[in-house]
C-alpha cells in the first residue's frame, strides 16, 4: 500500500477530486492548510511576522492506494492540478506498513 499526499492550489482541487473519482478512488481526505514553502503560489502568498516566511493557502489531499495504482494516481493528480505556473504544488508518496479498520478489525488493503 502507498500513501499519497498532494498539496494543490485551492482553485484546482475540484478538478483533482473529480479526476480521482473517475479513476475509481473511493475515499480521500481533503484539508485546507497553509504552506510555508518556496513552492507556494507567488501571486497568492502572505508574510508571517512570526516566521518571517511567505506562506500561502493550499489544499492537502491524502489517499491510500495499492502499489500497482500509485503511478496512475500520481499522473491523475498531476495532470488535473497543473496550471504550468509556479506554485502548482507537490506530491509525496510513502509506504504504508498496515491499515486496520476500527469497526471490522480488517487489516491491510481490505481495511480501506
Amino acid at each position: 500500500m502507498k500513501e499519497i499526499k498532494a498539496y494543490v492550489r485551492p482553485d484546482r482541487i475540484d478538478d483533482v477530486i473529480l479526476a480521482l473519482e473517475a479513476k475509481g478512488v473511493q475515499g480521500m481526505t481533503v484539508i485546507d492548510v497553509y504552506a510555508l514553502a518556496g513552492w507556494t503560489d507567488p501571486r497568492r502568498t502572505s508574510y508571517s511576522t512570526k516566521y518571517v516566511e511567505k506562506y500561502g493557502k493550499v489544499v492537502k489531499l491524502e489517499l491510500i492506494c495499492s502499489a500497482t495504482d500509485v503511478e496512475t494516481m500520481i499522473e491523475t493528480i498531476r495532470s488535473a492540478a497543473s496550471t504550468g505556473h509556479p506554485g502548482d504544488g507537490k506530491i509525496f508518496v510513502a509506504d504504508i506498513y498496515d491499515a486496520v479498520s476500527i469497526r471490522t478489525g480488517k487489516r491491510g488493503y481490505e481495511a480501506i
